[in-house]
């Protein structure tokens, strides 16, 4: 596995001072931003010849536009309620933009957006152009490099690196499954430092969604630590208060807290305990029949199971089916023959111990200590299997 390493021990120091002189202006971000007329993004693309077409395109302010490229030169206006992120992508030969989406290698260009006139300058090609005119933008790309980039950008990163005809293989996908495991655990822990040394900024703030919305496994005691510790005025907005609900009602079950103990029941009706299973490595598995996402998984259960049973490691699969459903799943689970123990809560019910685990859906892991305590969670495919492997060494 590629190991790409986001440690940034020479330059802390410096992106310190820089991160926080882009970000004292922040304060009173979204005001400033209501109060010009709207935004200008002026661009051109040098030695760019032909019909071309820019799109913009930003989910969180709802802007999708498109403008014709005429000798290398593009344009658009408009107004951003908010700042926000958006992307440029460039369609070279006019085929549209569902087309370009499509495309492995699409080209496009991140920048944050707000009613500020930003020029955009490239060479050929808009995936390495340069956004100037917008302090915002300055203070994203400066927080951006800092934890390491987007997800995004690491996954296309990655995958342009090998050739095309590789992208199926298993080999590639336990590489790049391992790769990605790796650098999004190292970019949250990045992102917790930005925050704890920038709580004034609103990039603190950005980055505190961005872990929500990653639904990434994040430990939430690390996380609700890093939400107390920034500006009241960030944690007093409408997305403040709703990230702080957020990482409550996730906090249930979140890594690092001792699990709650069950009682569910197996297909002969007899009684589980998951307290009974202390000492051991437990994996619990939430899923629902009639899957076939689910039934990949299961097969890298399988052989998780037959690789770590000499191990104290043990599977707890808990269905969340209905009871409509339940001779559907007693006829799946004796079909299959899975090797671990396979529960439905005849009595207490799956779904209120999905929600003692704070699980949303299927398939859901969850990784248990031998002391009781929630060691990781939300990990599924190789990603599991990766951190299993850590486990059992």
């Amino acid at each position: 596995m590629m190991i790409y390493s986001f440690h940034l021990s020479i330059v802390t120091h410096f992106m310190k001072r820089v991160v926080l002189s882009l970000l004292v202006f922040s304060i009173g971000i979204g005001g400033a931003a209501a109060q010009q007329k709207g935004f200008i993004i002026k661009g051109e693309i040098r030695g760019l010849r032909g019909p071309a077409k820019v799109y913009l395109d930003s989910y969180g302010a709802k802007i999708l536009d498109s403008a014709v490229v005429n000798n290398g030169i593009f344009q658009f206006k408009g107004i951003a309620k908010k700042p926000v992120l958006a992307y440029l992508s460039l369609d070279r030969y006019g085929v549209g933009k569902d087309s370009i989406d499509l495309e492995n290698n699409t080209d496009e260009l991140g920048l944050f957006l707000d009613n500020s006139e930003i020029t955009v300058t490239a060479q050929d090609s808009l995936i390495r152009g340069q956004v100037t005119g917008s302090k915002i933008n300055d203070a994203y790309m400066a927080y951006n490099k800092f934890i390491g980039g987007t997800v995004s950008a690491a996954y296309k990163n990655y995958r342009n690196r090998i050739s095309p005809y590789l992208w199926n293989s298993y080999p590639f996908f336990k590489e790049f499954d391992e790769y990605m495991h790796k650098f999004k655990a190292e970019r949250f822990e990045k992102q917790l430092q930005f925050i704890h040394e920038n709580p004034q900024s609103y990039f603190s703030l950005y980055a505190l969604t961005d872990i929500i919305n990653m639904g990434y496994g994040k430990d939430m005691n690390k996380t609700g630590t890093a939400y107390r510790s920034i500006d009241a005025k960030f944690r007093n907005t409408q997305e403040g208060q709703r990230i702080g609900k957020l990482i409550q009602s996730m906090s249930q079950g979140a890594v690092g807290t001792p699990a709650p103990d069950f009682t569910l029941y197996d297909v002969n009706g007899k009684a589980v305990k998951l307290s009974a299973y202390r000492g051991n490595y437990v994996v619990l598995y939430f899923w629902v029949t009639g899957n076939d996402l689910i039934k990949a998984e299961n097969y890298k259960m399988i052989k998780s199971a037959e690789l770590y049973k000499q191990k104290k490691f043990k599977i707890i699969s808990i269905s969340l089916d209905p009871e409509k459903r339940k001779q559907v799943w007693v006829k799946e689970v004796k079909a299959n023959k899975l090797p671990w123990v396979q529960v439905w809560g005849l009595k207490s019910g799956p779904l209120a111990t999905a929600k003692l685990y704070g699980t949303q859906g299927t398939p859901a892991s969850i990784v248990i200590g031998p002391e009781g305590k929630i060691v990781t969670r939300d990990l599924n495919g190789v990603e599991l299997q990766y951190q299993l492997a850590e486990y059992m060494k």
